[in-house]
């Protein structure tokens, strides 16, 4: 018998669906919280609506010392990167992944979700 997520995840740690996104993005977006250190593990579940990313993480009561990038959605990866920027930045606060977050637009075309 292999553990589950939440049986192999750190103490102090919780496992959770973080959101539905659309197909493919799930991936991307779990990837890069991994790197940025937003979560210690991830996993991907395909659905009718989209993707399910369910996440391991540390619940946080208070923000991070300093502002922290978690990904870019571009114009030419996602139909509407603004709105997947702000769906992603508000299910952290929801779970408490984040306490605050905002997403910025840049030189490239595209949305970049930086948290606290």
């Amino acid at each position: 018998m292999f553990p589950t997520p939440a049986q192999a995840a750190t103490p102090g740690t919780t496992t959770a669906l973080l959101g539905t996104y659309g197909f493919g993005r799930a991936a991307v977006i779990g990837e890069a919280g991994k790197a940025a250190g937003a979560w210690e593990s991830f996993s991907v579940r395909s659905g009718f609506a989209g993707d399910d990313l369910t996440i391991t993480y540390s619940p946080r009561t208070q923000a991070y010392a300093a502002e922290m990038k978690v990904y870019n959605a571009a114009f030419d990866q996602v139909a509407d990167p603004q709105a997947e920027c702000q769906q992603v930045g508000t299910d952290g606060v929801e779970h408490k992944v984040w306490v605050s977050f905002r997403c910025q637009t840049g030189f490239v075309p595209s949305y970049t979700l930086f948290v606290r």
